[in-house]
């Protein structure tokens, strides 16, 4: 987008200061951020310090400097790179703060590692509720109503004695480990306890913007806040209507209560560029904005539709978006099946039956990932905690190098190629998910594992665990392939992208195929007043010319009115 809304050069060009932005979706938030972090870049010339441009996934990021490196090129008054930031809120927070001083608060005795809950030595770090053992990685903290945060763990979300959890994350940061969940507490510890480190990080980071703003947690806008009052200025980019990771305490609140500071001037983005007028309008019903809509609706099929579908008749359904997209121009890949959960997607996308257990497991993970899915990275992340599992206990650090790539040495560049290479090769490396599992998978992971240890051990010193034949047996492995082959004689079906919303934030897709259950289509309805509500509203706004409802058989009748209300429209005009 060249051409930039008087509300975007505004802001753009605006002096050095605290910002909150509040945007519609589709709005031109990364053309905008991207733009205002250049334009900051020329003020702050002549002083020192960074200044960062954060979101929340590494997408996003790879966004922002794609397209930053393009305006410097494009650009000649945008000259200098240096002195720019750009990461994820998490990654900025580890690489400034926990691995550099988190051991003054952890007290451990080296760099603290961050783990992912599979580590082979975690066993020995558990907490006790109510008779029972948990991981003591599973602990999490929350906001407590009244204020104040809290522990919290399992599904259930049980509330922890705070001596209890205290002493249990205590003795896991003395090894330097800690969890995702954890670590923005030993950030924020450090802050708190540490003032000069504070200071420090205020001065070399006097400028911070966070874009996604509406996923800023408790301890984010803690660990924000005490940056902000050592002297950083902080702006903050988000739309509180999209705001669907409120489970980890992301409700949205600071963005949305931010502009209310005296020293923060609130803006506003509210020019869609992204949908066609029709779906725009439905999207300003549901969260009560009045966006206005930059294109018009183009002559081929376009909007906002519906069609009832039934969970036993998944193919007929998929059919139908395909004809859909195929009126309105649209190509397969450049539109995705949607869908509330993990597992919904799962379904929707032809799950298996994930066989094995323990670390086994992780093996077959890996294998379908990759043969079934294509999603390699996922396949590479499942292989390193299954190798991993396989070692000594020694090496309790290794799966957060591997799968963050921190490690910059040559060995460490060396080993990753390895297990990318042992991913990729059905052939010698991770055996084909289309073997039998029991009969003829399981002995070529075994054999082929072996060679692979023993390359570790000679090329990098990774000692295998005493057990690891043990930790590969054939327990819960069936006699068939770990994915089904094609159904012979059957009707091809198109090869969608099926996910869940929260994987697709921020992106821009042609069709959207949203499936719902009755629960979800009535708080999808109701507007964003909800999580449920608001998940609802980024899938519409994902779209940009067909945006498709899938609204089980059973409930059509009780939900029609209200769709043509709002501006849907039946496919097939029925």
């Amino acid at each position: 987008m060249i051409d930039l809304s008087k509300q975007q050069r505004e802001i753009i060009e605006a002096p050095l200061k605290s910002m909150a932005v509040t945007a519609c979706a589709g709005s031109g938030k990364t053309t905008t951020a991207v733009r205002r972090l250049a334009a900051m870049r020329e003020l702050l010339e002549d002083n020192h310090g960074h200044i960062a441009l954060l979101s929340f996934s590494n997408v996003a990021v790879d966004t922002f400097n794609r397209d930053y490196d393009a305006l410097l090129q494009e650009e000649a008054k945008f000259v200098r790179k240096g002195g720019i930031e750009i990461s994820t809120v998490d990654a900025f927070i580890t690489s400034n703060i926990i691995r550099p001083h988190g051991h003054l608060a952890m007290k451990c005795n080296r760099t603290p590692f961050l783990v992912h809950g599979s580590e082979p030595f975690l066993a020995s770090f558990q907490v006790w509720i109510d008779k029972r053992p948990h991981p003591t990685t599973d602990i999490k903290l929350t906001s407590r109503e009244g204020g104040g945060l809290q522990y919290e763990i399992g599904r259930a979300n049980t509330v922890v004695d705070k001596k209890t959890a205290k002493d249990a994350i205590s003795k896991l940061a003395q090894i330097g480990a800690y969890s995702h969940a954890l670590g923005n507490l030993w950030a924020l510890k450090v802050l708190v306890d540490q003032p000069l480190v504070k200071r420090a990080l205020a001065r070399r980071y006097p400028h911070i913007l966070v874009d996604e703003a509406q996923d800023i947690g408790k301890l984010h806008e803690l660990i924000l806040t005490a940056l902000q009052d050592a002297g950083s200025q902080v702006s903050l980019i988000g739309d509180v209507n999209q705001g669907i990771y409120e489970f980890s305490g992301a409700t949205g609140t600071f963005l949305g209560q931010y502009a209310d500071r005296k020293d923060v001037e609130g803006r506003t983005l509210e020019i869609n560029f992204r949908s066609v007028p029709s779906i725009v309008s439905i999207a300003n019903e549901l969260s009560g904005r009045t966006d206005n809509p930059q294109r018009t609706e183009p002559e081929t099929l376009s909007g906002a539709y519906y069609f009832a579908y039934k969970k036993t008749e998944k193919d007929s359904a998929l059919k139908s978006f395909a004809a859909l997209l195929k009126d309105a121009g649209i190509s397969i890949n450049d539109a995705a099946v949607l869908c509330r959960s993990a597992k919904w997607a799962d379904e929707w996308a032809g799950s298996e039956e994930i066989q094995g257990q323990g670390v086994l497991r992780k093996f077959v993970e890996a294998a379908i990932e990759r043969d079934k899915f294509l999603r390699y990275g996922d396949a590479f992340k499942h292989c390193c905690a299954g190798v991993v599992g396989l070692l000594d206990e020694t090496h309790g650090d290794l799966l957060s190098d591997l799968v963050s790539c921190r490690g910059d040495d040559k060995s460490s560049h060396m080993l990753r190629r390895t297990l990318w290479t042992f991913v990729k090769d059905a052939t010698s490396g991770l055996p084909s998910a289309s073997l039998v599992a029991k009969t003829e998978w399981q002995p070529a992971l075994r054999e082929r594992m072996e060679a692979l240890l023993t390359t570790l051990s000679d090329d990098y010193g990774l000692k295998a665990g005493d057990n690891w034949k043990a930790k590969l047996a054939k327990r819960k492995l069936f006699n068939r392939p770990l994915i089904r082959g094609a159904d012979l004689g059957g009707e091809d079906l198109p090869n969608f992208r099926v996910s869940t919303v929260h994987k697709v934030k921020g992106e821009s897709i042609g069709g959207v195929l949203y499936i719902c259950n009755r629960s979800h289509l009535d708080e999808f309805l109701e507007g964003t007043n909800t999580e449920v509500g608001k998940i609802g509203y980024v899938a519409l706004t994902r779209a940009r010319d067909l945006f498709v409802l899938g609204v089980p058989a059973a409930n059509i009748g009780n939900y029609a009115h209200k769709l043509h209300a709002l501006g849907f429209k039946r496919a097939g005009g029925k």
